[in-house]
Order: C-alpha cells, then structure tokens, then sequence
C-alpha cells in the first residue's frame, strides 16, 4: 500500500507545500498540532521509524541546565537579559563513524536591548528578522557561562544520521517518492518537534529571566525551523534605565505572566495535581499510547541567528 506522503513527495513542489504547513505551525508554536500531523503520519508508515519516533516521548526527551541557566539569567550582573536563542545541533561528519550512538549538541545566545531591542519587539518582527540573512543581533550574545544538554534523542539522531535514504533524486513527477525517504523526513520533523517542545517544557517550568523571549531553532539539521516563544505580557527589564514618561506605563504591567507554548497555553507542569492538570495529562499520556531533522553545505539558519560559523 502506498503512503499519501510518497504521492505528495513526487514532487519537489509537493514535498515543499507539505514542509510549509508544519514549518507555520512550528513558528507559531502550534507544535500539538504539528505533533497530530507527524504522527498519523508515522502511524502509517508502521515501521522502524515509527518505533523510533514513539519512543522519544515527550517526557524522555528533556534539556538538561536549564534551571542553573535560569539561576544564572537572573544573577547577571550588568543589563538586563533581554532574549535568547537555543538551537540543537550535530558534530559534521558523524556520518563515518558507525557503531556508537550520536547525542545532538545544544548551542545558546543570551542578548540585551543593545544587540536588538528584544524588550518592545513583536513575534512577527522577531520572525522577519530569522529570515534576513544576518539579523540583528547575531554575533553579539552576551558572555554568560552556562551548559545545556539535551537528552532522549540520541538514538532517533543516530539512526537519522545513518539512514539509508536521506535524498530523493527525482526524475520525473510521476514515480512515488520511496517509503523510506518519507520515513527519513518524518524522523526529522519528530526530531525538531521534540527538541523545541522541550525548550517550551522548559519556560513554562522554569522561565527565563522573568519573561524573556527565546527562539528555539536547529543548527545545519534538516528541517532548519524555528519555534518563537514569546511572553503574552512581559516585564520591563530590570537593569534597563527609564525615563519618566516611561515609568507609568511600566508600572502599570502586572507582575506574572504565562509563555504561549505548545499549543498556545500553558503545559501544566509534573506536579501540578489540579484536575485541569490531572485532564492534561491523561490526554497527553493518552495520544501518545495510541500510536505513537541534515548536514548543508551552507551555513543554516539558526548558525547565521547566532552569527557563527
């Protein structure tokens, strides 16, 4: 039986529609949404990559660091902390070394208002600026020690990296694409997903800095998508000088706020007994009983975000 995705990957301009969708979704950190597109998806391909991508639950897959970071946000002296950008990436060339596995690396840049002005800008305009070729604060994050390491990905990485059909070279519209080419960019997807969800598990548990905003993204890893977290209301920096007419209106912004995460609300946390909690949960744990990104040539897009390499 032929999957619906080898008839939508025949070709090229198909392939690109159905990235698109979910690379939409993702910006808009729809990513439950997305979550429910890749696995009906996988579900029919009901093979090892579906294995693979199951067992990368949601809850095995964890960023570890990041409430020493959050520590450390907040104990940064000088100004203020204003956005963030975390990407995953992986070593080059781990395609020769067959027989271990391959953890993806984490790589973080903190900035203030003096790279961009992270404070007074909108979603949209942190999104245009993901699609320049040098936005405006690359390359001048600000040097805070700190260690991210994320867990629960090494063995979909490793088989990603390794996997037998990661091109489809097409010669004609009309010919499928391979099952195992659609099973090599679902795999990829699910990575992504799982690794900027738990960069949303992460701010909604811990924060950052109050309510800073962070963009998650991948380092040369196929799909180069990114996810902008932003606060619904965020507090004015602490260490950012103001002037009189502005602080009334800073006074006036309440004190706590929520992320819109993964699916626009707040993902209640482990211990969190209320019933709204307790329902959350057992959806979550529910949809995934039921069923269950690589290297360019070029320098990605979260590489130019960062301004390195």
């Amino acid at each position: 039986m032929t999957h619906v995705l080898q008839t939508t990957f025949a070709s090229a301009a198909g392939e690109a529609a159905w990235e698109e969708t979910l690379r939409a979704l993702f910006e808009r950190r729809e990513l439950a949404e997305a979550e429910r597109i890749l696995r009906s998806a996988l579900v029919q391909t009901g093979g090892e990559m579906m294995r693979l991508c199951r067992q990368a639950s949601l809850d095995r897959v964890a960023i570890i660091g990041w409430e020493e970071l959050a520590d450390a946000v907040a104990a940064h002296e000088g100004e203020a902390i204003t956005g963030a950008t975390v990407a995953m990436g992986n070593e080059s060339d781990l395609a020769f070394e067959k027989g271990s596995t391959h953890r993806p690396y984490m790589m973080l840049g903190l900035y203030t208002d003096e790279a961009w002005d992270w404070s007074r800008a909108e979603p949209g305009e942190a999104l245009q600026q993901c699609r320049e070729e040098s936005p405006a604060w690359a390359g001048r994050d600000e040097d805070l020690e700190a260690f991210l390491e994320i867990e629960g990905l090494d063995e979909l990485n490793t088989a990603l990296i390794h996997h037998k059909q990661r091109h489809f070279i097409r010669e004609n519209d009309a010919a499928p694409a391979p099952l195992r080419y659609v099973e090599f960019v679902l795999g990829c997807w699910w990575r992504a997903l799982r690794f900027h969800q738990a960069v949303a598990v992460q701010l909604d548990r811990h924060g950052l800095g109050g309510t800073i905003p962070v963009i998650s993204g991948m380092i040369d890893m196929r799909p180069e998508v990114v996810s902008v977290h932003w606060p619904v209301v965020r507090q004015a920096p602490a260490a950012k000088p103001v002037n009189d007419a502005d602080e009334a209106e800073d006074d006036a912004l309440p004190v706590l706020s929520r992320f819109n995460l993964i699916q626009r609300g707040r993902l209640v946390a482990e211990d969190d007994v209320s019933p709204a909690g307790t329902a959350l949960r057992r959806r979550l744990e529910s949809a995934e009983a039921e069923a269950i990104d690589e290297v360019t040539e070029t320098p990605g897009l979260m590489r130019r975000l960062l301004g390195r390499g």
